[in-house]
């Protein structure tokens, strides 16, 4: 060392061309990095860096800061003197295969002339000051002014770059600046959050949670053989270059080795790293190498091979655990895109059972994925909707079980993973009974509830209070594949409804004739648009408008007469009369007098139950109650003979809820009863 008018000069251990061919970045936002590692390795809390801007919008001033322990004079020899043998390096926090041997103080030159430091630390509880000079030009030799006392009562270290020439607004913009230190400092600002550890740019904080995920990141504290380790499982937002690697460290942060965990498969995409910190560890040297055993090897006593043995099973346990539910989250995605973009999905009928069938198959193809990823991997459109036709075949039959055959013949399956499909395959299984023995009760219910109102208490129920409330709650009565759009309303109100549901329209554009007609009304109006195949590969669209009538009322030609009216309102109507388009209209009553039976026969040769009248792509038809239930019965009658279901029982249970009422007022309680249901 060499005084000078109260400057020290240091002379480093090598030449300034040493130092250019050293290897030193060139990259200014690793050269920053370095700077930012320098204060967390002294043990900052917060690096800053503030940058000011010139009139042509280069940066003019570069300075970082941190309130790290501060550079103590007394080491400068080893810390600024010790070209490529940085004493820091020992304690570097860095994921790094290599260390930057002192490199990182003179990355300054990648866009800077100069650097100065100014750093205060606490020498026998004084706090000293002094400042260091570095220059591009005289890189073997660093200045150093003596050190004073400081008024400042905290330690830290100010760098301060200029003569800056390659830097401009767009360099450091913080679009720009926090991806690239996100990827260095992510994980440490993540692990040390409890810390209140940070970087801020320019008053502007660097987010960890923009390249981690927090959700699925965990940390765990074990305690095994007496030595406590706290395991931090770091999930990434994206893909990282690096291997998926477990870093271990001693109690005072020092990185001791790393190994690959055995989860590094590219059609999981669990991207992670594993950061372990212990006593465990300490006083040892390199005690983890690769992610074979051989590792294990280098602990010279069996109890600390056993004790490490058992620290890796709670690493692959706990990654286990984050990738169920990742994978979890990834199943929703893979079989909604099965659904919505490939179409490979089976399609099932828009019934309740086929509903229910479309879940049990959604169900069990989300465990499948979670089990293997690789069995839907790059597979080909033609090739995935085989295979799911498969499965479905499978599930909807007696060789349910045999599904867990075949995917153990395609991937091989842990014992506790075989145990758990098994039990998939049952719970799904049951969870399809459960719901259909439900459904299948709350609908009977709705029938008997109908029933006792149609039949016994004819003279005390009306069509709208009583009947239409049920009907427009409970419109599968009439078909699953119609949606409810209106009810009770007028025709020119239900029209405009019906446009504005199927075309997102607010109202027709059509000239509507303010004749009787007009002031009618329907009393549900039940459409939809499914597809009805043609000879012409086109597809119709079919509305079905009911009339209803107080049970008491007769169906008779006059009835029939005003459905009629409805549908030549609907014809004459050019919006609504495509050839595309299929009316039905349906009157129900309780009885039907001889004029429609004489039309029953009239119209017999069509085979269609009900129809009375039909003219281009309109048909009328005249339905009792007995028509309605009975054709529920006949649809659901498989079913029923399966599950036994004792309909005696559930009507029983619904008339002793309305035992202490009469007339009006049950039927007034039956139909609550009814529309509360929801199905």
């Amino acid at each position: 060392m060499i005084w000078e008018a109260n400057i020290m000069i240091i002379p480093v251990s090598v030449k300034n061309q040493s130092i250019d061919s050293s290897g030193i970045t060139s990259d200014y936002k690793a050269a920053i990095s370095e700077y930012i590692w320098n204060g967390f390795e002294a043990n900052a809390k917060k690096v800053s860096i503030e940058y000011t801007l010139n009139e042509a919008f280069g940066v003019k001033e570069l300075i970082i800061k941190d309130n790290g322990d501060g550079i103590n004079y007394d080491e400068l020899g080893e810390t600024f003197g010790a070209f490529l043998a940085s004493k820091k390096n020992l304690l570097s926090l860095q994921i790094k295969s290599k260390a930057n041997k002192g490199k990182g103080r003179f990355s300054f030159i990648a866009f800077s002339s100069n650097a100065e430091w100014h750093t205060v630390y606490k020498d026998n509880n004084v706090y000293k000051e002094y400042d260091i000079n570095m220059s591009s030009d005289k890189k073997e030799v660093i200045d150093c002014s003596e050190p004073q006392l400081s008024d400042r009562q905290e330690t830290g270290t100010e760098v301060k770059f200029t003569n800056i020439n390659t830097l401009t607004a767009e360099n450091m913009g913080f679009e720009i600046i926090e991806p690239a230190l996100l990827k260095d400092f992510a994980w440490f600002l993540y692990l040390y959050k409890n810390k209140n550890v940070e970087i801020v740019v320019n008053d502007e904080k660097i987010d960890y949670e923009k390249y981690i995920n927090t959700e699925l990141s965990e940390k765990s504290m074990v305690t095994i053989e007496g030595y406590r380790f706290e395991i931090n499982l770091v999930v990434w937002q994206e893909s990282i270059s690096e291997k998926f690697c477990c870093y271990y460290f001693d109690d005072k942060n020092v990185l001791k080795g790393n190994r690959t965990t055995t989860f590094n498969r590219n059609t999981v995409n669990f991207n992670h790293s594993v950061f372990v910190k212990s006593e465990f560890f300490d006083d040892k040297e390199n005690v983890i190498g690769d992610h074979n055993d051989t590792q294990i090897n280098m602990f010279e006593y069996p109890d600390e091979k056993k004790i490490l043995k058992k620290l890796h099973k709670e690493i692959q346990m706990l990654i286990e655990k984050k990738i169920s539910v990742y994978l979890s989250d990834k199943a929703e995605e893979a079989v909604e895109a099965m659904i919505t973009e490939r179409k490979t999905f089976p399609e099932f009928p828009d019934d309740v059972y086929g509903q229910m069938r479309k879940n049990d198959l959604k169900r069990v193809t989300k465990e499948i994925f979670k089990l293997e990823p690789l069995i839907f991997h790059k597979l080909k459109q033609i090739q995935e909707k085989s295979l799911l036709g498969f499965l479905n075949l499978l599930l909807s039959s007696e060789e349910r079980e045999n599904v867990l055959t075949i995917i153990e013949q395609v991937v091989e399956l842990s014992p506790q993973q075989r145990t758990d499909f098994s039990m998939i395959l049952k719970k799904t299984s049951l969870e399809n009974i459960i719901d259909t023995i439900k459904f299948i009760e709350d609908r009977y219910k709705v029938i008997e509830l109908l029933k006792s109102i149609v039949y016994d208490l004819t003279k005390f129920a009306n069509e709208r209070d009583h009947v239409q409330k049920i009907v427009e709650r409970h419109f599968w009565l009439f078909g699953e594949q119609y949606n409810l759009a209106s009810a009770d309303q007028r025709m020119q109100k239900a029209l405009e409804q019906y446009r504005n549901i199927l075309y997102g329209e607010e109202d027709v554009t059509a000239k509507l004739n303010s004749d009787a007609e007009n002031e009618r009304r329907m009393d549900i109006f039940l459409c939809n648009t499914r597809n009805i195949e043609t000879t012409f590969e086109t597809t119709l669209e079919e509305n079905i408008v009911v009339e209803l009538k107080a049970p008491r009322v007769l169906l008779t030609k006059k009835v029939l007469r005003q459905v009629e009216d409805y549908m030549d309102y609907v014809r004459r109507q050019p919006q609504f009369n495509s050839e595309l388009r299929k009316w039905k209209f349906i009157a129900v009553c309780k009885e039907v007098d001889d004029y429609v039976k004489s039309q029953y026969k009239a119209f017999e040769d069509k085979g269609k139950v009900g129809l009375v009248f039909q003219v281009d792509n309109c048909e009328v038809y005249a339905l009792t109650w007995d028509d309605i239930f009975k054709s529920f019965e006949i649809k659901h009658k498989p079913m029923l003979e399966r599950l036994k279901y004792d309909r005696e029982r559930v009507a029983n249970e619904l008339m002793a809820e309305v035992s202490d009422t009469e007339g009006r007022e049950k039927a007034d309680t039956l139909t609550k009863i009814a529309v509360a249901k929801v199905l």
